[in-house]
């Protein structure tokens, strides 16, 4: 699978993700980036990592911990397995994005360098999401009143890493508050039954 990267420190990843955001942005951007990664659903998965850099990966449930402070997105840099843990070393970097419209609509957004899997698929979260958006699916519809979940992405190009390219779609969002092709670009693949 190209877009999958070794395993990447987690004070480097870091490092990049608080660059971005002592970067200048307009002032009607109101857009809150986790400047840690985040790599386990829960405290047990992540107790249970074989990693020597575990402690310094989030679970999904600090990503969305802190206060947003009037934010209307939550982004968040997700570095995940893309196995089993002692199975590989590699892993999956992929963005996601909480958008909140009015005052209590949440919609997820993820955003994934592997867009041949994520064209019109109804059951993505069943058959062709990572572990790791999956688990971050199910987490937030249990604790939010989640109402979409959508995917989109970008292919990898020759030398691409997920990594980068998930970086620059955080840079983007982060910079002008919309994705560059905007969120319409996106596939719905879950709807809360009303």
């Amino acid at each position: 699978m190209a877009s999958l990267n070794p395993l990447m420190r987690a004070t480097d990843i870091q490092t990049r993700l608080v660059a971005l955001t002592n970067r200048p942005k307009p002032v009607s951007v109101k857009v809150f980036l986790q400047t840690r990664p985040m790599a386990y659903k829960d405290y047990t998965a992540k107790a249970a990592s074989m990693h020597v850099d575990a402690e310094e990966f989030y679970t999904f449930s600090t990503w969305i911990a802190k206060p947003l402070r009037g934010a209307t997105i939550a982004l968040g840099l997700f570095h995940t397995p893309s196995a089993p843990e002692g199975l590989t070393s590699e892993h999956e970097t992929w963005g996601g994005a909480l958008v909140i419209r009015g005052r209590k609509s949440k919609h997820l957004f993820l955003w994934d360098c592997n867009v041949e899997k994520t064209s019109g698929l109804p059951n993505f979260l069943v058959q062709s999401a990572t572990k790791g958006q999956s688990e971050l699916g199910d987490y937030l519809r249990s604790k939010f009143d989640l109402k979409t979940i959508w995917v989109g992405g970008k292919a990898l190009g020759n030398g691409d890493t997920s990594f980068e390219l998930t970086m620059e779609w955080l840079e983007e969002i982060l910079t002008s508050g919309e994705a560059s092709s905007g969120w319409d670009s996106f596939n719905c693949v879950w709807e809360k039954e009303e």
